[in-house]
């Protein structure tokens, strides 16, 4: 009798994937965000990147889902690119803003197109396009069919930032007769932390080539000049002293409690005025997540009695409080960050799992969240060990806090403080990765300049980690 290893379920996979699409195929048409890329989703692939075949075969494709992943994988790109100029590097995104954020951000060295959808005819024609020496997956991304054409083809397959969300886990370890045979197709994989190496073994069985390589994230929270700094709070017209609340990558719902809590503070604000011992002017940034809610976003804020100032037009705040900034833009938050006296991330009231609670920390800024943040759980449970988290329970608690520190910063200062305190000790993990990457290249047939590849890896930094790799690699 078969075992689970010998029963190929991938046809089975390949049906309903296709019927998924021809139910969702109309829908699609009719959806701007779904619609873009479409053709090449479908392995219509580009005429130019057809005629460039020659020049990008033997390269390294390096697939994120959309801009969060790519950010992670960024700095990784940029050191490929900087120390072997000479190898193609592919980047694929699935989303509309990912594959916008990535031309503009690595298309001068990087080829960027839309990653297909996983059926053999869409994914074996890019794959015998491009002929790559190396594919590597950002995060949470697992494409049974894709990575089962690659093991055909003699391709090696990487996953980089590896991570398993709980719930993705539940699902994994439900099937994972067929998840972890899917994971067993990758040559190796680079994951955020022992918790995740201890859910990826647990559906791809012990074996699996696992190693520590630490969160890439915290290797990519750059940080802009003094000066880059100061003329933004001139073109904000922020002053040093006042109280800015940046709140980043909100959700329908997560706008309301912002402005709720920022007219708690304008209230303060006004009576401290009359009382003659005036406070810290507020100030209210949001960033809506995704670019189809700002005008959504920009009617609310108009309807709650204030006049939206938007980045799109270019515009600023007024010398009085009340108007609140919406920036309306891709790719600008983290900058924005270094205006803010305390932040708010989203995803974490409404219930979508939370966004990257890192960027705040780069400036020592302290951070509020709610408490749905599975999608992010290592790095919320690491800055509430550190007490460096403030976590809420809804709008009303959000406003509560936001007051206390409205009065009194110092406490939130120091929480900030104990955060980017920790990202240094954490640092790392892009040259671990790229070792990781590098080690694994080294082994194919295809790819170039092995001897360089062999003898120049990077050291891998002094810290936690390095513990990890040893003990997990």
């Amino acid at each position: 009798m078969p075992t689970g290893e010998q029963i190929n379920v991938i046809p089975v996979y390949y049906f309903f994937v296709l019927l998924v699409l021809l139910v969702a195929g109309p829908f699609l048409l009719f959806l701007k965000k779904a619609r873009s890329g479409l053709s090449q989703k479908f392995g219509v692939i580009p005429k130019e990147i057809v005629l460039d075949q020659d020049n990008l075969k033997n390269g390294i494709w390096v697939h994120s889902v959309s801009v969060g992943e790519f950010s992670a994988v960024r700095p990784l790109l940029e050191k490929l690119n900087e120390g072997y100029p000479d190898i193609p590097i592919l980047v694929s995104t699935t989303t509309l803003t990912g594959q916008t954020l990535a031309k503009e951000r690595v298309g001068r060295f990087a080829r960027v197109f839309y990653f297909p959808f996983d059926l053999p005819f869409a994914t074996g024609r890019w794959l015998d396009t491009l002929k790559p020496a190396l594919v590597v997956i950002a995060e949470t991304e697992l494409w049974p069919g894709f990575l089962s054409e690659c093991k055909k083809r003699g391709i090696k397959t990487v996953c980089v930032n590896g991570r398993m969300s709980p719930k993705s886990f539940k699902s994994y370890e439900r099937y994972k007769l067929f998840f972890g045979r899917a994971l067993r197709n990758y040559s190796r994989l680079g994951v955020q932390s022992e918790n995740e190496a201890i859910r990826y073994r647990a559906v791809g069985g012990s074996q699996l080539p696992v190693t520590i390589t630490g969160n890439m994230k915290l290797d990519g929270l750059g940080t802009e000049s003094g000066a880059v700094v100061e003329f933004l709070r001139q073109e904000m017209n922020v002053a040093p002293g006042d109280f800015v609340i940046v709140a980043g990558s909100t959700h329908e719902g997560e706008e309301r409690a912002v402005i709720e809590s920022h007219k708690g503070l304008l209230r303060t604000y006004k009576e401290s005025i009359a009382s003659g011992k005036p406070q810290a002017r507020p100030r209210l940034i949001v960033a809506p997540r995704h670019p189809e809610r700002f005008e959504k976003v920009v009617d609310l804020v108009n309807a709650s009695g204030f006049k939206a100032k938007r980045f799109s037009k270019k515009e600023r705040f007024s010398d009085d409080s009340d108007d609140i900034y919406v920036l309306d833009g891709l790719g600008q938050l983290a900058k924005y960050y270094s205006l803010a006296t305390i932040a708010f991330v989203g995803g974490t009231i409404k219930p979508v799992g939370g966004h990257n609670l890192l960027e705040p920390y780069a400036y020592s800024v302290p951070t509020c969240c709610g408490q749905h943040v599975h999608k992010t759980r290592d790095i919320a449970n690491a800055l509430t060990e550190l007490g460096a988290l403030i976590m809420v329970k809804d709008a009303e608690e959000l406003a509560k806090r936001m007051h206390e520190f409205y009065l009194d910063r110092e406490p939130a200062r120091a929480l900030g403080e104990k955060g980017r305190q920790w990202i240094n000790q954490n640092q790392g993990a892009v040259d671990r990765t790229l070792t990781l990457l590098l080690d694994v290249l080294a082994t194919t047939n295809g790819a170039r300049e092995i001897k360089s590849i062999r003898t120049n890896k990077l050291p891998a930094s002094e810290n936690s980690y390095q513990r990890n790799v040893a003990t997990h690699g």
